[in-house]
């Protein structure tokens, strides 16, 4: 299935996608303030920020050509806000005997000042790769930093001419909850019979919890593995197959579906991460980590948020949709020019969904547009 008009033939923009010196010196300047964390108090924003100048930087070459300069007032204003929130930290000691495995075991033991002193040292001589070799291991279980660290090594390696530099201020908040973690696949067990045939039956077969309390990601993910869903229902399908291109492509496609067809009321923050969130896990499976673990953490996700915030059942069979009327193009200059993080995350999200799964790229675009449209009416609304 394909709409030239509305799918781009290529949504892999060519390093150097940035169009002018100006552009690229401004998302290097950003990328530098950005780069070191705050003695703030951590919130949304500062937590999201790195992630979003990877998103708007990505969006950046799919924004109308005319509205370029306005996307760029947006990282401008993303670089102004992070400096506003407060002083960097203080500078960290040389670190002689730096390596991965040492920033590994600093994470584990939520020593901060010593995982920034590594990172700090670490991070400048490491490619998208590299990163994710080092420490992708370590952060994908994680719930800590809202578990977004994935996002971050899974934009730094699609968004070409980024730093992996930062990622040291998520790694800075990681290293404050070691314990936040999802264990329940750590041990593989022995299954007699899959309760379902596969992962979209497992899916589907998500308890219906409500929301703990809270809707942060830690609540959220405690509360379905407290629950014990994700041994009951997931593990079964790791023991069948562990094909994580098609996992992907079903957890993608069932995240897509709920923004559409599930409770409006979670779009821009529910539905939204309940994409992007498996999206960056699943990027790292089977190269920075196992198949088997990226299809435990990032089933556990789209389990969790449908448990949590699921009022429609799922259809027997997910199907592509139609396209909307919206093209690409629009959609990119949408999220470039809203002030959202999650918006633009997910926004790129979707497009790099789209090109990843084409057989069911109007269902990712259609979503997109879900949201683009959830947003002008809340905006609207005051």
């Amino acid at each position: 299935m394909t709409s030239p008009d509305l799918l781009p033939a290529d949504l892999h923009p060519a390093p150097g996608a940035l169009h002018d010196e100006v552009a690229a010196a401004l998302v290097a300047e950003t990328a530098t303030v950005l780069s070191v964390p705050t003695i703030a108090k951590e919130n949304s924003f500062i937590l999201h920020a790195p992630l979003e100048l990877m998103a708007r930087v990505g969006l950046l070459p799919l924004v109308a050509p005319g509205r370029r300069t306005d996307a760029l007032g947006r990282i401008e204003s993303l670089r102004d806000q992070y400096r506003a929130m407060g002083d960097p930290v203080a500078v960290p000691p040389a670190v002689a005997d730096a390596d991965a495995p040492g920033l590994v075991a600093a994470l584990a033991a939520g020593d901060l000042d010593r995982v920034d002193a590594l990172a700090a040292a670490l991070l400048p001589g490491l490619d998208a790769a590299g990163a994710a070799a080092a420490v992708a291991g370590a952060i994908v279980p994680s719930l800590a930093a809202a578990g977004h660290a994935p996002i971050g090594l899974a934009l730094l390696a699609r968004v070409p001419g980024l730093p992996a530099t930062l990622l040291r201020p998520t790694l800075h908040s990681l290293a404050g909850h070691p314990d936040w973690r999802l264990t329940w696949f750590e041990a593989e067990r022995e299954v007699a019979t899959a309760t379902h045939a596969d992962l979209y039956g497992a899916l589907r077969a998500a308890p219906r919890l409500g929301r703990p309390g809270s809707d942060f990601i830690y609540p959220l993910m405690s509360q379905i593995e407290g629950d014990g869903a994700p041994a009951r229902l997931l593990d079964p399908v790791l023991s069948a197959s562990r094909d994580a291109r098609a996992a992907a492509a079903v957890l993608a496609r069932t995240a897509a579906w709920s923004m559409l067809h599930d409770d409006p009321s979670q779009a821009p923050y529910g539905w939204s991460h309940a994409l992007t969130m498996p999206q960056g896990v699943m990027a790292l499976a089977g190269s920075a980590v196992p198949a088997r673990t990226a299809v435990a953490v990032a089933g556990t996700y789209v389990l969790g948020f449908r448990a949590a915030h699921g009022t429609v059942d799922l259809p027997d069979v997910l199907a592509a949709g139609e396209w909307p009327a919206t093209t690409v193009e629009e959609l990119a200059t949408a999220a470039a020019l809203h002030e959202d993080a999650h918006l633009v995350k997910y926004t790129l999200a979707c497009i790099h969904a789209a090109a990843d799964d084409p057989a069911f790229a109007p269902l990712y675009l259609s979503a997109a547009d879900h949201l683009v449209r959830w947003w002008r009416a809340a905006d609207a609304a005051g």
